[in-house]
């Protein structure tokens, strides 16, 4: 049996005289609160009680509701809001909407304690890292992160300059790629569900609310004297705070996010144009990055890891050097051999065996999610029967990288 799947290149608040109360973050101690991280909820009645909310009415008999001193809606016996802050004979229930505070409406509140436990939800989330992957932030120390994880299971060099550390616990569990600088996270990647961020994305959040959150993505980007333009479907690219944010969407499960990748924006921008400086450790470290890329997938979709074989790798290797060399994207190579010609040739029997390629990825994270988003090589990466896989890269002249994954099954 062959499976061999043809590659591609891959408003404003009512103006009423009076005053406004609305809860202060000065009410919680910080000690009383305990371990938050922000995305918790608190719940009032079977409702949420949002951060900032001071209480709810419930309208009693039709009434108006204000914006900017103009009744925009009449509101019907029954509806209920959240109120934020409450004066001047108005409740304000958000975005600069209000209602009058009169006989049509009924006012409660929530006891102390919940109103003390959204403010410490508040708090937390406002002293929230933009994006934590499994609590590690951008920042944080070496230390903290292998006292989660313990030390490094593999450290290869990367295209800023430093090096991809991979982590995992066991398995492929809660897998994460840091790269530091002075011992500091500096960058870091994941495609498990471990990702939160201060706008409560992560893995599986839908492209429209990541845009919606963070509006449109960037067109470009400009190193020194030159600009990049980095427009593509399957990932947007924000710059949060300093730090670039990639989310990238997988089109085979309604554009939900897949994986995510925060990189400090100064190792961007000093990074050579879009490939880095190409070396031999470059090459083989993007190799072994994209063999732990794919194993950290298959555990993801509950499928076995895949082995390491050497010998498929050379046959990986020997194809992306060719394509490369001689200046062509195709599984059949100029002397006419086929991927299954061109492993046997390499001494490999198999039962089974597929071949993805690709070029002109930035690195290894991202042609492994070009991979993961193009239903041919997504098929060969998720193949339940492969057992085996070696990867190969080469570079030519233009400094891109051509990669190729050999799959087999003896």
């Amino acid at each position: 049996m062959r499976k061999w799947v043809q590659a591609v290149a891959i408003g404003m608040l009512l103006a009423a005289a009076g005053w406004l109360w609305m809860p202060s973050s000065s009410m919680v101690k910080a000690e009383d609160c305990g371990e938050l991280v922000g995305t918790e909820k608190v719940w009032w009645d079977g409702a949420e009680l949002k951060p900032g909310q001071i209480g709810r009415l419930t309208v009693t008999a039709p009434t108006e509701l204000w914006l900017s001193n103009k009744a925009v809606k009449t509101l019907p016996s029954g509806a209920v809001y959240r109120v934020y802050a409450l004066g001047g004979g108005y409740f304000e229930v958000g975005r600069g909407y209000a209602i009058k505070n009169d006989a049509r409406v009924r006012y409660e509140t929530p006891s102390k304690e919940k109103l003390a436990a959204a403010l410490c939800v508040q708090q937390a989330k406002a002293n929230m890292a933009d994006v934590t992957m499994n609590g590690v932030a951008i920042g944080d120390s070496r230390a903290k992160v292998e006292a989660m994880y313990g030390k490094a299971k593999r450290k290869t060099k990367n295209a800023y300059g430093l090096y991809w550390e991979a982590y995992d616990q066991g398995g492929y569990k809660n897998f994460l790629m840091v790269s530091y600088d002075r011992d500091r996270v500096a960058a870091m990647y994941t495609n498990q569900p471990i990702v939160q961020t201060k706008k409560g994305t992560g893995i599986g959040t839908a492209k429209t609310a990541v845009e919606a959150r963070y509006g449109r993505p960037l067109a470009f980007i400009q190193k020194k004297d030159a600009v990049y333009n980095i427009q593509n479907d399957e990932y947007g690219i924000y710059l949060v705070n300093g730090r670039y944010v990639t989310f990238f969407y997988d089109r085979y499960n309604n554009n939900r996010v897949d994986g995510v990748l925060v990189v400090n924006r100064a190792l961007e921008d000093e990074k050579p144009g879009f490939y880095g400086t190409p070396t031999e450790e470059l090459r083989t470290a993007y190799e072994y990055q994209i063999f732990d890329l794919a194993n950290a997938a298959r555990r993801l979709h509950g499928l076995p890891a895949l082995a390491w074989d050497a010998k498929a790798a050379a046959a990986a290797r020997e194809h992306s050097e060719d394509m490369a060399v001689h200046h062509y994207f195709s599984h059949t190579n100029l002397q006419g051999l086929s991927p299954f010609d061109r492993l046997k040739r390499r001494g490999i029997a198999y039962r089974v065996a597929g071949e993805n390629i690709a070029y002109g990825q930035y690195d290894a994270i991202f042609v492994h999610e070009a991979w993961m988003h193009s239903l041919g090589h997504r098929q060969n990466l998720l193949y339940p029967d492969f057992t085996r896989l070696g990867v190969g890269v080469a570079f030519n002249s233009f400094h891109q990288p051509y990669y190729s994954q050999e799959f087999y099954t003896p």
